[in-house]
């Protein structure tokens, strides 16, 4: 990869971002997504009301100018993307949930996939609570990113990351299903081959019935993180996989127990990875993958469930040993 052109599209984005926000007087991730769009319409700057000014208007205009998108690979984009994301953290001060799942979980998910999942030229690949799309787009930038049949799809209840998400695939010319919607309720989606999702952990908002959800609990509100795994394994194709990122304290809970229930009636619990510790910022943070095997005609539960400790992705040594350890456990699961 060009480290330059990398450099160049993440000061292009960033430089014209902070121009907007402040003519605007919007957030970084409103003028991110502003921009975005008029690099995505060939430099033209969408102008409504007078905003942004003229002065502003041609500041943009000479930026957008001095760079050329089509010269990145969708690699490089991806990596500019990746930065860009940490500053829009920063500058806007996201919330936990709402701030984009790191490159390198991605790829170490992406290397997971390939080990769990039989490749296949068709695949459905969706994420029930999508954000800014990152872990989505990491993965297919990753793994898929010369299979023309690759349907992904993102569904989000939060307009505004909906619509960065939307802005960067189209800066990264990937193809993606973006739908607003509470991912509780009913969905309108083809069933999945392999669903990703970094979890927002919390309470959903109104009380459900036991009968609506099996994971819901008898009084009060439910773990909107629960919720979420028993819908996704709802629209998982049968043998598919679901790999979920979780806490790791929810491993440790009383309530999971109630999880591991509903999960082992309809699934297989195959895995459970924990990240590595320098991800995150301290140890109440820490996350988990809990990787769950729909039940199906050719699935069938691991006679012992992995439970290992990921490293760090640039520990090559480490990390390639770690792949070989799953590969191995594989075999001894009898696993094709």
């Amino acid at each position: 990869m060009d480290t330059k052109k990398i450099e160049l599209f993440f000061n292009t984005l960033n430089d014209s971002a902070k121009l907007i926000q402040a003519d605007l007087d919007s957030t970084y991730i409103e003028a991110l997504i502003e921009t975005g769009e008029n690099l995505i319409d060939g430099g033209n700057v969408h102008v409504e009301e007078g905003k942004p000014n003229p002065g502003t208007v041609d500041k943009l205009k000479n930026i957008y100018a001095a760079f050329d998108l089509s010269t990145l690979s969708m690699k490089e984009r991806k990596q500019a993307i990746q930065f860009i994301l940490i500053q829009a953290s920063k500058e806007d001060n996201l919330q936990p949930n709402h701030q984009p799942t790191p490159d390198a979980i991605g790829v170490l998910l992406s290397h997971l996939i390939a080990l769990f999942k039989e490749s296949r030229s068709s695949i459905h690949l969706a994420d029930f609570s999508v954000g800014t799309g990152n872990l989505l787009y990491t993965i297919y930038t990753t793994l898929y990113a010369e299979n023309n049949q690759v349907k992904l799809t993102g569904i989000d209840n939060d307009d505004l990351l909906l619509s960065l998400a939307s802005t960067l695939s189209a800066l990264l010319e990937i193809p993606i299903e973006l739908m607003l919607q509470d991912a509780i309720q009913s969905l309108l989606v083809d069933p999945v081959d392999i669903l990703v999702s970094d979890l927002p952990v919390g309470y959903y908002p109104r009380e459900l019935k036991q009968t609506d959800y099996e994971t819901a609990f008898k009084e009060g509100y439910s773990y909107s993180h629960f919720l979420l795994i028993e819908q996704g394994l709802n629209y998982l194709k049968e043998g598919g996989y679901s790999f979920f990122l979780l806490p790791t304290r929810t491993f440790e809970s009383e309530e999971v127990k109630e999880l591991l229930s509903f999960v082992q009636k309809v699934g297989h619990v195959q895995a459970v990875i924990h990240l590595p510790t320098e991800w995150f910022k301290n140890e109440q943070s820490k996350k988990s993958l809990f990787v769950v095997q729909k039940k199906g005609e050719d699935s069938k539960q691991a006679k012992e469930v992995l439970i290992a400790n990921a490293p760090a992705i640039n520990d090559k040594e480490a990390f390639n040993t770690f792949i070989v350890d799953v590969k191995n456990w594989k075999e001894e699961q009898g696993f094709n």
